[in-house]
């Protein structure tokens, strides 16, 4: 008999449509399936794995609830993981389920490293200015640090950087 893994990585590998992930996502919320117990496809072959981290992001859209105790898992992998834009998939995570407490400290620095990173791509860029938006409502000393950066970043990255730069700058303002 298949265990749910094996199917899982099989369909991801057969079908990467939005369709099938929210099938899955929606699977998973409906029958209460931890995501720790299927973590272990974040060490699948590299386009599974990929597809399971945009699985884990529907999900985040969903139930961010289901995903929010194994953040602190994701996050001690990223540096392990070859993971296609793993970084993008965290900065998600952390803005739609939270940062665990014990790592805020670690993911903000590093947060806002990939802000002023110029290789970095501007999707992860802004999932990181929305999850540390987030974190102004607990640490209100960081609004000053971030508008300092959205400020100068403004005219160094896309269109859609300055979008979401925008809207923060509201929030924080």
């Amino acid at each position: 008999m298949e265990s749910l893994i094996e199917k899982l990585e099989v369909s991801l590998l057969r079908d990467d449509r939005d369709e099938n992930r929210k099938k899955w996502a929606h699977h998973i919320i409906a029958e209460k399936i931890p995501l720790m117990d299927i973590i272990e496809l974040l060490r699948a072959e590299k386009r599974a794995a990929t597809r399971f981290t945009w699985m884990v992001g529907d999900l985040c859209e969903l139930a961010p609830q289901v995903v929010y105790p194994a953040i602190f898992y994701f996050w001690s992998k990223r540096n392990e993981t070859e993971i296609t834009n793993f970084n993008r998939s965290l900065a998600k995570m952390c803005w739609l389920c939270g940062i665990p407490e014990e790592i805020e400290g670690e993911v903000t620095s590093e947060m806002f490293e990939w802000i002023l990173d110029p290789e970095v791509i501007v999707s992860t860029k802004n999932y990181s200015l929305l999850a540390l938006a987030n974190l102004t409502d607990k640490y209100s000393e960081l609004k000053s640090e971030l508008k300092m950066v959205i400020e100068d970043q403004m005219q160094k990255n896309s269109i859609a950087f300055e979008k979401c730069a925008g809207k923060v700058l509201k929030k924080i303002c």
